[in-house]
């Protein structure tokens, strides 16, 4: 399964990278000098190729779901990533969410909103801290410390929950919906994920809406690096994105496919006395 993980993780980004440029020509386009949207096809195109990619995102889980794969329920059998490559990686992601928010936290001082960036950048290193923490539990052989598993994967949730609240007090007299629509389902979008993903430790899975959302979710997030903010809060996003990837990759990685009778299966599938 490292191929279709490879191949699958290869169209989220690609399909990232496409929106991105996207949006990046709306903002370029579709917005006059005062900083109001005009008519543009680039306000149609955003929606559009965003409706497209869980369109795209929901025909792979689909095709998956045919061929008779499955997740497994157990948190260290669902999230398993042995190597050293897995290992480096999953630091590196860390450190990166870490780094965003030190540097958001460097800048943020002398903005009015100053004391919610403080808390965002707060969430933001404990996020970063947890990252390795997770994924190295679902490596061990004996039995993971799952409360401290559980304790971690809030810190993402609790990021994301309080980055909308952010935007919408910092868009709080703002207008123009398209200036920060985007980053609000984005938010939104990647808090569920991070939701999703936190129900293996919580004993509570859902392999195929984790994998759609962690898709989805890095999606969003890599659109969203083409708007501006503090290069703190650019960085913590560029961090999320890698983090969902990562999850991707893994959560298709671990899938394994039930053994299907053939002449059960058409039987089934024809009905009648066979069905019976």
């Amino acid at each position: 399964m490292q191929k279709e993980a490879l191949e699958k993780t290869c169209y989220v980004v690609g399909g990232g990278a496409f929106g991105v440029f996207t949006r990046w020509l709306q903002l370029q386009v579709a917005f006059n000098d005062e900083g109001l949207p005009d008519a543009s096809v680039f306000n149609l195109l955003v929606p559009l190729i965003s409706i497209a990619a869980a369109v795209v995102f929901f025909r792979f889980l689909r095709v998956y779901r045919r061929k008779h794969y499955y997740f497994a329920s157990a948190f260290t059998s669902a999230l398993r990533n042995d190597g050293l490559v897995y290992s480096a990686l999953r630091w590196f992601f860390g450190a990166l969410m870490c780094i965003g928010a030190i540097l958001l936290l460097v800048k943020c001082e002398t903005d009015k909103n100053a004391g919610f960036y403080r808390v965002l950048a707060l969430l933001g290193l404990l996020s970063g801290a947890s990252f390795p923490i997770i994924l190295g539990e679902a490596n061990q052989e004996v039995e993971p410390r799952m409360k401290l598993v559980c304790a971690a994967s809030a810190a993402p949730m609790l990021l994301f929950a309080f980055w909308l609240v952010t935007c919408y007090k910092v868009n709080s007299i703002n207008g123009v919906v398209w200036a920060y629509g985007v980053e609000v389902v984005g938010c939104c979008v990647m808090l569920l994920a991070f939701f999703r993903v936190a129900g293996f430790a919580f004993s509570s899975p859902d392999g195929w809406s984790s994998l759609f959302l962690c898709m989805m979710g890095a999606f969003l997030a890599i659109m969203c690096l083409a708007d501006e903010r503090y290069t703190g809060m650019q960085i913590m996003l560029l961090a999320a994105a890698l983090m969902l990837i990562d999850y991707t990759w893994i959560l298709i990685a671990n899938m394994r496919r039930k053994k299907v009778d053939p002449i059960a299966d058409a039987a089934q599938a024809e009905g009648g006395f066979e069905l019976l």
